[in-house]
């Protein structure tokens, strides 16, 4: 993906998070189940952004993010 891709799919993945938490936030109708699971789609799309923001500071580097965790 270049820089151009990277950003449109940033910003459709911020605005579909965004769109599932004004759903969310929705008042709830007793009785009346949920039919679309919201919460764990906006887990996804976290996982989805971060994913995304990391490779477009790859791009705009030029160098790989290492990982950095706790071995060592």
């Amino acid at each position: 993906m270049d820089e151009v891709q990277t950003t449109w799919a940033i910003a459709g993945s911020a605005a579909l998070f965004g769109l599932c938490l004004w759903r969310e936030r929705q008042p709830h109708v007793i009785g009346k189940p949920r039919l679309f699971p919201y919460i764990p789609v906006m887990l996804v799309l976290v996982i989805v952004l971060f994913g995304l923001l990391a490779h477009a500071v790859t791009l705009l580097t030029g160098k790989p993010l290492t990982p950095r965790g706790l071995g060592g």
